[in-house]
This record gives C-alpha cells, structure tokens and sequence, in this order.
C-alpha cells in the first residue's frame, strides 16, 4: 500500500526544485512569474487540495487527507513566499547571490545596509492581492462562464408575438346578472421541449394543436370595451414568447333596448289621440319584471320619460342601478274626415276652451251648492225628529 506521505513528498521537493530554477531562468520574466505562481497557487490551494485528496483512493482505499492537507498547505505558504521574494527585482537580486541566508539577514550593499526580508506568514494575502480573490475556482467559472460548447450555438432572442384581440359578446342579461363566461380557443403547444438544449432529439421544439377552455369573469354592469387580458396564452413556439389573449366586450343587440352605459333606452310608439289625452306604457324589464308607467303630460316629439333605477348595475356600486329612459315615436292618422276635423278644431278653438272651462267651474260650483244644501237639509230633518220625540207624551 502507498502511503499519502509518499504521494505528497516528491511534490515539495519538486517544488523547491522549481524555485530555484524560477530563480535563474523564468523569473527573469515577470509575466512567466505570474503564470507560474498562477499554477502553482491552484494547485497547492487549501481549499480546492481538500477536495482534491479526498477524491485519492490507492488499492481500493480512501486516504485520510489530515496529513495529506497539511502537506500541500505548507506547499501552498512555500510557494506564495516564493512569490513574494522572487517577484521583487531587489529581493530576487540578493537571493540570486546570497541565497536565503543573505535574504534573511543584513547584508551591506553599495548604498548601506539592506534590511533582511521577513514574511509575513499570510499566503492567503499573496493570493488575494495576485488573483483578487480567494476563491479557489474564480478561475474555472469565469472560464465556464465564458466558455460555450461548440456543438451548442448561442439561442437567438426570443421576441414575444403581438396580442391577439378577441371579441366577447355579451348579452344584457350577462351584464345585469355578471358571471362566468366561457371561451375556447385553439393554440400550438410545445411537445419536444422549448429547443434551447444541445441535443440530437429531432422532436426537440415541435408543435401540437390545443384546445383550451378559458373562463372569463363579468362583472355586474361590465362597460363594453372593457379588456380581460390572458397572459401568454397564443401559440407557443422554440423562437418566441407567446402572445397575450386578450377579449374585448361589446354589447350584443336587444329587441327593446338600447345601452348607454348604465342607463337603458327604449322607444315606446303611441297614437296621437294618447300622446294628446295621456295613456301607459307596458314593458317587460331585463330582470323579467311587468312594468306599468302612467304617462299624463302631453307628449311632444322631444318629450322623455325617465325611471330612476330601471337600469343596468352600476360597475362601481352593483347594489344601484341606471336608469330608465323610454323615448316616444308618434303616430299620425292618415286620414280625417270632415267631422273629426271640426271637432279637432273646437277642440283647439281658444274661445270653445274658455266656454268649456268656464262651464266646468259653473258645473263645480253648483255641484257644491247642492252637496251643502243636501246636508243642511238631513240635519234640520234629524233635530225636527228630535223634537218631535222630546214633545211625544
């Protein structure tokens, strides 16, 4: 069996072996110095030599890797101290010619005496001030990072389609009432992946047909036009982001009314005898209601009734309601014969509406003289009874 120590220490005395000739030939070359230190550093890093050794398996066996990490972190100090003295031209000089001795003592030179070098026992600090980290394997995912696999081309931006505009019926009853309405569409849906993966699959970013039930809330009084948007709902596809559903509602036409926002219109057609004398208009409401409306005004062609709360919910209040409006159409005779068309006109004639109003008032009058009679006539009839009672023997 193979022990780590035996593993580990050709490594250290390599090592050392390095340096020296570093020293002499390489270093003469700070760039080679860099690239030398580079490799070096990441080899013997604390960190990235645990994982390494505790990966090494000799005869079936797992080493321990206590030892085996010391070793390398003593490599690892050896190297970074390595660095520090031969990566500086004055130092470099004085080892090249003392050796390490002269490097670690005083030594008098041509301009005084040169103060002996002393490490200062962090080669974590050598690493971080060379590789501006300490992480072990900033190397490796900035590689990664920057690397892409040659058989795997870079995807293109996906761009995301156009909206696509639906339009959404609805009847008076779905706005008074509100709900749920359903649509369904048909959309192409992805079935061998989206395609951005490397990979032989030839199904990779195929299509299939899709039907879809959506299921689209109204709102009590919702106002057409109003917009209910489905996120990415439109075809998929491998080279795009699908588009947004969106409905728009409209109002579907009705046999009596007509909406303006929360009010409801209607045209009611009388005859002219009623728009003249008065008459009452019927209808049956949205909500499936009888409705009476008594009309005694003179109807004009400009003449508007309106029914306060007889319309559609209010979107932002659903407890109340529109209005009603009921708009008049007035129909003519065709014809009119003689004698109608004198009673129209002393119906009309100013001095017959004097006559007839002043014969209404007469008719009032005398008909209160003689209610008043009537009554004073009964109460003297019951005092005479009265009377006649009291007198009886």
């Amino acid at each position: 069996m193979i022990e780590s120590d035996q593993l580990l220490q050709p490594n250290i005395f390599i090592l050392f072996i390095w340096m020296v000739f570093l020293s002499h030939f390489w270093l003469k070359d700070n760039s080679d110095s860099n690239d030398r230190f580079r490799r070096l550093s990441l080899r013997y890093h604390p960190e990235r030599s645990v994982v390494q050794a505790s990966d090494i398996e000799i005869d079936g066996c797992c080493q321990p890797g206590d030892a085996d990490a010391k070793k390398r972190v003593e490599a690892f100090a050896i190297a970074a101290e390595a660095y520090e003295v031969l990566s500086d031209p004055l130092r470099r000089a004085v080892y090249d010619q003392y050796g390490e001795r002269g490097l670690k003592n005083h030594l008098r030179g041509p301009d005084g005496c040169i103060k002996p070098y002393v490490y200062h026992g962090q080669p974590l600090r050598t690493y971080r001030e060379f590789f501006g980290t300490e992480n072990p394997y900033a190397d490796l995912l900035d590689n990664f990072g920057n690397t892409r696999l040659p058989d795997c081309p870079e995807p293109p931006p996906k761009k995301k389609d156009e909206p696509l505009i639906k339009a959404l019926p609805l009847s008076l009853n779905e706005v008074f009432y509100g709900g749920v309405k359903k649509m369904k569409i048909q959309r192409l849906v992805l079935v061998g992946g989206d395609g951005d993966d490397c990979g032989d699959d030839n199904n990779k970013g195929a299509t299939a047909l899709e039907e879809k039930i959506l299921s689209i809330p109204i709102m009590p009084g919702m106002p057409s036009g109003m917009k209910i948007v489905f996120p990415e709902e439109g075809d998929q596809g491998p080279t795009k982001i699908p588009a947004d559903v969106v409905f728009v509602t409209e109002d579907k036409p009705h046999d009596i009314f007509q909406r303006d926002g929360s009010d409801l219109r209607m045209t009611a057609k009388v005859f002219l005898s009623e728009a003249l004398t008065g008459t009452v208009v019927t209808l049956h409401t949205v909500d499936d209601r009888l409705l009476r409306v008594p009309i005694t005004s003179v109807i004009s062609p400009d003449y508007v009734k309106r029914i306060s709360g007889e319309g559609l919910p209010l979107i932002d209040d659903p407890d109340h309601r529109g209005d009603l409006i009921i708009d008049f159409e007035i129909e003519f005779p065709a014809y009119l014969g003689s004698a109608s068309k004198s009673l129209i006109k002393r119906a009309f004639d100013p001095r017959e509406i004097e006559a007839e109003e002043e014969r209404h008032r007469n008719k009032s009058s005398f008909g209160n003289e003689r209610v008043h009679r009537m009554l004073l006539d009964g109460k003297m009839y019951m005092r005479a009874n009265k009377l006649s009672e009291m007198c009886r023997p």
